[in-house]
C-alpha cells in the first residue's frame, strides 16, 4: 500500500489554516467557502492553494514549505564536520558573506 502524501504549503498558508482551526471553522465549511468566495486579510494566502491541495492538506495533514534560509542551514549541516566538509562549509559561509546573507546557524 502507497504512503499518504501530504501537500506542501506555505507557512503564510500554514498560518492561516490555523487560524481557521482556531475559530473552530469545520474541514467541510472551509473547503465550501474555498469553492464559493475568495478569502480575506489573514486567510488570503489560501487563495493560491487549489481546491485538491487544500483538501488533502486538511484530510492528510501537510507540511510547510521551508524558506530559503532553512534549505541553505540543512545543507550546511548536511556537511558534517570532516576536513573537505569544512571546505565545502567555507565555500557556503564566503557565498553567503558575498550576497550579504546572515543565516543562523551558518553564518550568524
Amino acid at each position: 500500500m502507497s504512503e499518504i502524501k501530504r501537500p506542501v504549503i506555505t507557512k503564510e498558508q500554514a498560518d492561516a489554516l490555523l487560524g481557521l482551526y482556531a475559530e473552530e471553522w469545520s474541514k467541510e465549511h472551509v473547503l465550501e467557502y474555498h469553492v464559493t468566495r475568495e478569502w480575506t486579510d489573514r486567510f488570503s494566502p489560501l487563495n493560491d492553494l487549489d481546491l485538491i491541495t487544500l483538501a488533502a492538506a486538511l484530510i492528510n495533514g501537510y507540511e510547510v514549505e521551508k524558506t530559503p534560509e532553512e534549505k541553505v542551514r540543512e545543507y550546511y549541516e548536511s556537511h558534517g564536520g570532516s576536513p573537505s566538509a569544512e571546505e565545502r562549509k567555507a565555500a557556503i559561509r564566503e557565498t553567503l558573506y558575498k550576497l550579504g546573507i546572515k543565516i543562523e546557524g551558518v553564518n550568524a
